[in-house]
């Protein structure tokens, strides 16, 4: 220990304000990458997350499909009132076609970066 104290005092101590300049040029080189890439990502679990949404609606519409003589509900208000989704967290009130597809959600369920792409029936970056 004595060694390393005396090694420290006869030689630098500290950083050159050159040193240090470096350093703080690559963490904002590494930022500005780092930073828009995030904010894509975020978007993406929104996205994701609302497409869960609504796969979870059309689970839940077919299981009333096949308890109610073959007819799907007129909204997604009716599966959280006859407990279809229980458990379930729904941001939007969805309504289904003929074939049990959500058609165009009444509420935006995520940010306002995503939109509604109605011919696939589900969310995307906007």
């Amino acid at each position: 220990m004595a060694r390393f104290v005396k090694a420290f005092h006869s030689g630098q101590k500290g950083f050159t304000l050159m040193e240090l300049l470096i350093v703080v040029a690559i963490l904002g080189i590494l930022a500005a990458i780092v930073v828009p890439n995030l904010v894509g990502f975020l978007t993406t679990g929104e996205v994701a997350a609302a497409n869960t949404e609504v796969a979870n609606c059309e689970s839940a519409a077919l299981a009333y499909f096949a308890d109610n003589d073959g007819t799907f509900p007129a909204s997604s208000d009716l599966l959280e009132s006859g407990g279809y989704l229980s458990g379930v967290t729904v941001y939007a009130s969805y309504a289904f076609d003929a074939f049990g597809k959500v058609t165009t959600p009444t509420e935006k369920a995520a940010a306002d970066s995503i939109t509604w792409n109605e011919a696939e029936h589900k969310w995307e970056k906007g």
